[in-house]
């Protein structure tokens, strides 16, 4: 007889990856639509301005969505206030650095300069804190389920909202389509978890909370935020880097090759979430989870590399021939990075479950160093291409130092039949 958990991570992570596929796919589309109705500076502008959101709602999460990830299984009866009080915490981050950022100028290359427009940018960092935490609590909560509905919604919905909000302001237009669903979602989404699922799960839950202690749990959160802070580093603030350098024109051609090939990257990291839940909730299952996390990794490097490569300028064709003649080359090269993501992905993994999150800290000051630099030698010279130059390097040389050690961890793993 199969065992139902094992059942649970497939599960989860065809949800994940459903999710993950589905709102790049609906994000595409947004974006072609996008650049046949509003110029290429307007787009540029516009992948700038949605870049800052997520790199401050990012520093203002507070690294709660891995820790919910890992911890919200066992949470038992302190799952409501660990929610709670991680809502609160972050968006108090979030509303004083973006005020902050506003404040300071630091997006006056692209941000409107009125001061409606100023406090609009910070209400979006708000929600888009919760609405990316949301997710998180779905997932560590074990109704996965329904990120892939919500996030689909949104993504429909915001698509649904572009021609209407351009026709109203053609320089704002893509940003109010963006960001007007997520409003509507925080709210649907969080009246579901406070007053069914977390309920649920608190009355089947069949022991006290589980949380680390607050020593242990601060350093681990401390960790953690240090890897966040570095990985929404290396997404958004490139966005930011090749408008100052580039300009808008070369910030879209940029922006539209990453957004493709980060749905590869969600997809990975999609089952290494479910992959973690799982393993938190039945630790007895490690091998068989691991075994079957592995596999479905390798699945999706192996198809998204050989069709993505193949098929590189015809996608981006869908957006306009300038998208391709200037994309293709750099999503190719983003694509080839796929493996040393994946061996970086589940190397996280076990690290989570080991609770030696400093580890990846580590790893990825170290990481952001070399990819930094290596943007800022080749930009002058290779314009966009720079970043896939760097992208190759930076996930070619995690891949080799971490392969080892994930092979040696997981041969330490005690074997159970496969089920």
């Amino acid at each position: 007889m199969k065992r139902p958990t094992v059942g649970h991570l497939i599960q989860n992570a065809v949800a994940l990856i459903v999710s993950g596929g589905g709102t790049s796919a609906v994000g595409v589309v947004f974006w072609a639509v996008a650049a046949h109705k509003a110029s290429t500076t307007v787009v540029g502008r516009t992948s700038a301005e949605v870049a800052a959101i997520i790199l401050i709602s990012a520093f203002s999460q507070s690294s709660f969505g891995s820790t919910f990830v890992r911890f919200l299984p066992v949470a038992g009866d302190k799952t409501r206030m660990f929610v709670t009080r991680a809502y609160l915490l972050s968006i108090f981050i979030a509303f004083v650095l973006s005020t902050a950022y506003v404040s300071l100028g630091l997006g006056h290359r692209f941000l409107p300069s009125s001061f409606t427009w100023h406090a609009l940018f910070v209400v979006f960092v708000v929600c888009w804190t919760i609405f990316a935490l949301q997710d998180s609590v779905l997932i560590g909560l074990r109704s996965t389920r329904w990120v892939p509905v919500e996030n689909i919604a949104y993504g429909l919905a915001k698509l649904a909202l572009l021609t209407f909000f351009v026709a109203i302001s053609p320089t704002q237009g893509l940003l109010l389509a963006w960001m007007t669903p997520v409003l509507i979602v925080i709210v649907v989404v969080n009246w579901y978890l406070f007053r069914r699922r977390i309920p649920e799960h608190i009355k089947l839950s069949s022991s006290k909370g589980e949380l680390p202690a607050l020593r242990q749990f601060i350093s681990m959160t401390g960790a953690q935020y240090i890897t966040l802070l570095v990985s929404a580093v290396s997404v958004s603030i490139v966005s930011l880097i090749v408008i100052d350098r580039l300009g808008p024109v070369a910030s879209a051609h940029y922006y539209l090759p990453a957004l493709i090939a980060g749905g590869a990257t969600i997809a990975l990291w999609s089952i290494d979430q479910s992959f973690l839940v799982e393993a938190a909730a039945k630790p007895d299952l490690l091998y068989v989870h691991a075994r079957v996390a592995m596999k479905a990794g390798l699945a999706v490097v192996i198809s998204c590399m050989f069709f993505g490569i193949i098929f590189a300028p015809y996608i981006l064709k869908i957006f306009g021939p300038s998208y391709a003649a200037s994309g293709t080359t750099l999503l190719r090269m983003l694509l080839l990075g796929l493996p040393g993501s994946a061996v970086t992905a589940f190397y996280t993994s076990f690290a989570w479950i080991d609770r030696r999150v400093w580890k990846l800290a580590v790893r990825d000051l170290i990481s952001a160093g070399v990819y930094f630099a290596l943007i800022f030698i080749f930009i002058g010279h290779f314009g966009i291409l720079a970043v896939g130059i760097a992208s190759i390097i930076m996930t070619g040389l995690q891949g080799v130092f971490f392969l080892p050690l994930l092979i040696k961890r997981f041969r330490k793993i005690p074997r159970v039949a496969e089920v």
